[in-house]
């Protein structure tokens, strides 16, 4: 059986093609090793049972998302793709927040006002500059939740259409606009940048090394993605 993949046709098409290629199997072997790390004792030590609980599923429910998105783009889905991935930056800033601080954890856990973004005006006040990671998942997070409840309609009807009509079918046609594409590259690659963000609240210090291998090689191919897009 043929497995369908979301194709790129525009310009660079054969590098954003097999950076996608490399980045279902970078969040495949993320996804195990991330949930391997979070039921291994000695790694979560300093947790209680449904704090750790707390962890796996929000953690669970950032892949199941982000496989959901990919899915989604696979047929050009595109809409549902972007309500999967913003469904899984909320996760992962949520994830951030409760790794970082212990009483964000507890608060979380027992205080139905949780609020997640008055911790993360804490955390970012309380954070030196130099520290803070140059790519925003919460900037990235209010984009797609933007785009999703079409607030800005006169920016989104041109990515629609191609050859000059609109198509009717559910998906967003079987081949998409450049500028549709467009979009898409951007938001496979911040999709990227958001998990590897994600990814750093868990230590691996050789502890799984094909995990590293596949980091070491999406990393690069980022990189090369940095310098055709710069």
């Amino acid at each position: 059986m043929v497995i369908k993949m979301f194709e790129f046709t525009i310009e660079n098409s054969e590098f954003l093609n097999d950076f996608y290629r490399e980045l279902k199997e970078y969040v495949k072997n993320s996804y195990t090793f991330t949930a391997r790390f979070l039921i291994t004792p000695e790694l979560m030590e300093q947790y209680k049972e449904q704090e750790k609980l707390t962890f796996i599923l929000i953690n669970k429910s950032i892949y199941q998302n982000i496989f959901n998105m990919m899915a989604q783009l696979d047929n050009n889905m595109i809409y549902s793709a972007m309500s999967c991935l913003e469904n899984a930056l909320h996760n992962i800033r949520l994830y951030h927040v409760l790794k970082i601080n212990k009483n964000n954890l507890y608060k979380y856990m027992t205080d139905e006002y949780f609020d997640l973004e008055k911790c993360e005006e804490f955390i970012s006040k309380n954070t030196d500059i130099k520290d803070k990671n140059e790519f925003s998942v919460i900037d990235f997070y209010k984009d797609i939740k933007s785009k999703n409840r079409f607030e800005d309609i006169k920016s989104i009807l041109p990515l629609e259409i191609h050859e000059g009509s609109l198509y009717m079918g559910l998906s967003n046609g079987n081949e998409l606009s450049e500028k549709l594409q467009d979009k898409v590259r951007g938001y496979i690659v911040s999709m990227y940048r958001a998990l590897d963000f994600h990814n750093q609240m868990f230590f691996n210090g050789g502890i799984d090394q094909d995990t590293e291998e596949i980091e070491g090689e999406i990393y690069k191919m980022f990189m090369e993605y940095v310098r055709i897009y710069a």
